[in-house]
């Protein structure tokens, strides 16, 4: 509970300033709602409780012990609810993620080339396999300008069928 400070070869003990938190009456009817409710992530209810227990006093240390996560973890909630709010606090921000590899343009002409017929692409089929489908994608994605696509798995022409609702 105590910050060193170090002045020429003596150490101060000062005590630290608390951070005090205090919760309107909205949020703290809202953080109550959200800990009875059943449907709701764990970690976003333990950080309800967080908020609630230091709108209460209760020590940093003290929540970290209670919900068994470190004092950092209790401090960024705490630190997020200050600079962002409620939501902030208690919902994780949506990530940028891995970047996109197969374009947009891409799975069009995926599908464009799912919805022909293969006998009109000069195959003896009339209808796709999966096999043939990614074949003729792999060896024609070059020459239509997708190059991504030279390398792209059964399963993944799968899923883009499958989230186009194409059967």
């Amino acid at each position: 509970w105590y910050n060193k400070i170090i002045l020429k070869r003596e150490v101060l003990i000062m005590p630290r300033k608390p951070t005090s938190l205090t919760l309107n009456e909205g949020d703290y009817e809202y953080l109550r709602s959200l800990i009875k409710q059943r449907t709701i992530q764990a970690q976003v209810v333990i950080r309800a409780h967080i908020l609630l227990d230091r709108c209460k006093g209760t020590p940093i240390r003290t929540i970290a012990k209670i919900y068994d996560i470190s004092p950092s973890t209790v401090q960024l909630c705490i630190k997020k609810y200050m600079d962002g709010g409620t939501k902030s606090a208690l919902f994780d921000a949506q990530r940028q993620g891995r970047p996109v590899e197969i374009t947009d343009d891409a799975v069009a002409w995926i599908i464009d080339i799912a919805c022909q017929r293969p006998a009109d692409l000069g195959y003896a089929q009339e209808l796709w396999t999966l096999k043939n489908l990614h074949q003729h994608i792999q060896t024609h994605a070059v020459e239509a300008g997708y190059p991504r696509l030279e390398t792209i798995t059964k399963p993944m022409v799968q899923k883009i069928l499958k989230n186009s609702d194409i059967k």
